[in-house]
């Protein structure tokens, strides 16, 4: 009898070790759920997702040809930009990367904010969750100013998220920013650090994102001067708090510490497609003012160090967008020295601009300005930055920053307003192309269409249609999935016609 009853509890503990195993088996301890990765850990993918994906992504890339800073040069998609060709730009295929990369890091962060939230499994990473804040901020701002109105509040809950409309989007964009600065002091006050090397734009300085955050405050204030009364002096206010609290700059750096696989996007895209090249919008503004970054901005192209071609491509010209940059056969087009081969490695090597210093003193120089204030520190400021940013690609400058500004000085006389936002054009051709879409969006709303930087492309008007984009079109994945996209997509002309609502438009 007890033989009977030694079996019988020996199956019963070998049942119950078995389905103990059975509930393990699964569990990967390399592979984490989501509720048990620590908000610290999400930010690192935060900022760079956001900086290469969506910053210097296909938006950014577009964007180059639509404002003229480059032309799309090639047969392939950047030609049928820069010939507006007019189905391509509409496409619902054409951002869908950027689209889905956008919302997978939007999703992301909000769960890492969730989280930190008081009542959360890591409510104590205060410094993280303003962190996280200030990017969801970001990605919403590079969403809406692109798009238009889009999901936010139901992004990522909902297969089939609601769209909202841009004017509550930018409400929850200062949202976000005010609560993040209110996470920062918090955690400045109790010296709560948990970010550390996790936070690869400031290494876990919170002061820095303090600052930061103010500068995007800065920024999406600026977008609203044409439906705000009060955004004028409010992003002058939000500015010069940036400034006060050490602002210099959001850019992520250190790629020469990743493989060349992950190289600056621009870099990286550059040796992909090579379908980029000098513009003569750029060149022509330089070679009025003997600006020295015109022999950054167009090197020539060279192959085994014979030089092939010195010519500046026109944007819109047919012929122009239609050469492919050859080798032996020396057809190409100069171009900006971070993208040319002769100094490859330091455009691989190129910080990505979240927020530049020189774009917080452009925004200053120019609020300044049109109020009648005293600009001149910080176009001085913002033009010293810009020359150290082109000066960093192995081209020598022919005369400073100081000397420039002061051979400026009879433009700045005759319209301030008009240099200003010129230098700050010259400036963004690097990276900022987005801002400086946005620009340009921003004068015609204002009525101050052409006035500062006019664009040249005779494929912007065709048969006498618009085809400059007022904005870009839905991503494909939602236009397909989601009616509430589906619907306000349609054909997808819209981005013809439909200007975003800070630029005067409904929607």
């Amino acid at each position: 009898m007890k033989k009977y009853i030694f079996m019988a509890l020996a199956a019963v503990a070998f049942s119950s070790c078995t389905e103990d195993v059975m509930d393990r088996i699964n569990n990967r301890p390399d592979n984490p759920s989501d509720e048990n990765i620590a908000p610290a850990l999400q930010i690192t993918g935060g900022i760079m997702e956001t900086g290469y994906y969506t910053v210097s992504g296909d938006a950014s890339f577009y964007s180059s040809s639509y404002t003229e800073q480059l032309v799309g040069v090639g047969y392939n998609q950047f030609y049928n930009a820069e010939i507006r060709n007019n189905s391509m730009l509409a496409s619902s295929s054409t951002f869908n990367n950027t689209w889905n990369s956008t919302y997978h890091n939007v999703l992301n962060l909000k769960k890492a904010i969730a989280k930190a939230e008081e009542g959360g499994k890591f409510a104590s990473q205060v410094d993280v969750r303003g962190m996280a804040k200030t990017m969801l901020a970001l990605n919403y701002g590079l969403l809406t100013d692109m798009f238009g109105d889009v999901p936010c509040t139901e992004a990522g809950l909902s297969k089939q998220p609601k769209v909202d409309s841009q004017s509550n989007i930018y409400k929850e964009i200062f949202s976000l920013l005010d609560g993040a600065v209110a996470d920062f002091n918090e955690a400045k006050a109790g010296k709560i650090a948990f970010a550390g090397k996790q936070d690869i734009l400031f290494a876990g300085d919170v002061a820095k994102w303090e600052a930061f955050a103010y500068a995007l405050k800065a920024r999406y204030k600026l977008h609203l001067m044409k439906v705000d009364g009060n955004a004028a002096a409010e992003a002058l206010a939000a500015a010069e708090k940036a400034i006060e609290l050490g602002f210099d700059g959001a850019e992520i750096t250190g790629f020469t510490d990743y493989a060349s696989a992950n190289s600056n996007p621009w870099a990286a895209f550059w040796g992909d497609r090579m379908s980029h090249a000098a513009s003569k919008t750029v060149a022509d503004l330089m070679t009025e003012r003997n600006d020295p970054r015109l022999a950054v901005y167009a090197t020539p192209w060279a192959y085994n160090g014979q030089v092939l071609s010195t010519a500046i491509a026109t944007p819109g010209k047919t012929e122009d967008a239609q050469i492919i940059y050859g080798t032996a056969q020396g057809e190409g087009f100069a171009l900006p020295a971070w993208l040319n081969v002769v100094s490859y490695e330091k455009g691989e090597a190129a910080s990505i601009h979240l927020l530049s210093k020189a774009e917080i003193h452009f925004i200053l120089a120019e609020l300044k300005a049109r109020s009648g204030a005293d600009y001149s520190s910080d176009l001085k400021t913002a033009i010293k930055a810009s020359f150290d940013d082109y000066g960093s690609f192995g081209v020598e400058l022919a005369s400073d920053a100081d000397s420039y500004y002061a051979s400026l000085s009879a433009s700045l006389a005759n319209n301030a307003l008009k240099e200003i936002m010129t230098q700050k054009y010259l400036s963004q051709c690097r990276d900022e192309h987005i801002e400086a879409y946005n620009d340009i969006r921003r004068f015609e709303a204002l009525g101050e269409k052409g006035n500062y930087v006019a664009l040249t492309n005779p494929k912007n008007l065709q048969n006498g249609m618009n085809r400059f984009p007022q904005r870009l079109p839905y991503g494909n994945s939602d236009v397909i999935a989601n009616p509430n996209i589906t619907t306000l997509y349609g054909d997808g002309l819209y981005i013809f016609t439909e200007k975003v609502w800070w630029a005067g438009g409904n929607r």
